[in-house]
């Protein structure tokens, strides 16, 4: 086995063991091949709806259409427990200032600006992680969980192979800024109970992902133990 094989089973030993020590920390736990609630012990099985979060307004989708109470009703109906809400990078580590109505304006988005004031007022002045934050809140008061998921890093549709998001090293997927926004995300979601998940990364892809990408990327070592430090600290915090 290479060094920096040896170097990635290292870290990912030491994250597993964080994990494991941290694991009073969370509403769910693993008892051996299931997940089960923390405090009754009983299994819970996972039944996920995937709303998007990601997008260029860097707001979860459907917020000009319904009152966000109504949309959340839905899962309840559907017999839904989870969500998996997707967000961008950029929206904590370039975007962080800036408001919901902002961006829709920058993007010309009228419509969706007009149904946003008539269905969820309020958020139309958050920040994108205000929002997000919202949207985290309105899902617990409805004991719905949480799947926070880092789906891309430019806010836009994904996923293409080309589209500069999809390999470490890519245009715009430099890993120390991917490792910033995780860590700003855990610190985000920090105390948040119904936030049992978090998603590194959303399908990695495209011409990098090949051994001189992952070498030239992921197995330098400083970057690795920076990885290793803020994967253990994201664990802590959450």
């Amino acid at each position: 086995m290479g060094n920096h094989s040896q170097l990635i089973l290292l870290l990912l030993m030491s994250l597993l063991a964080v994990l494991a020590s941290q694991s009073h920390s969370f509403q769910l736990s693993a008892s051996n091949r299931w997940l089960v609630d923390s405090g009754s012990g009983k299994r819970v099985k996972l039944r996920c709806a995937n709303w998007p979060a990601h997008m260029g307004v860097m707001l979860a989708e459907g917020l000009d259409k319904q009152p966000i109470n109504h949309i959340i009703l839905q899962f309840h109906n559907l017999g839904l427990n989870c969500v998996r809400l997707t967000w961008a990078t950029f929206m904590l580590t370039r975007y962080s200032n800036q408001t919901v109505k902002q961006a829709l304006d920058s993007l010309n988005l009228t419509d969706a600006k007009a149904g946003i004031a008539k269905n969820n007022l309020n958020v139309l002045t958050m920040t994108h992680p205000q929002s997000y934050v919202y949207v985290v809140d309105q899902l617990a008061a409805q004991n719905i969980m949480v799947l926070a998921d880092n789906h891309i890093s430019e806010p836009k549709w994904c996923c293409a192979p080309d589209d500069g998001n999809a390999f470490f090293g890519d245009t715009n997927f430099d890993p120390q800024e991917w490792l910033q926004g995780l860590s700003m995300a855990a610190q985000l979601l920090k105390g948040k109970p119904n936030v049992v998940a978090m998603s590194l990364r959303n399908e990695l892809r495209g011409r990098l992902q090949n051994a001189e990408g992952l070498v030239g990327n992921m197995c330098n070592i400083r970057l690795l133990l920076l990885w290793g430090n803020i994967l253990s600290n994201i664990v802590v915090e959450l």
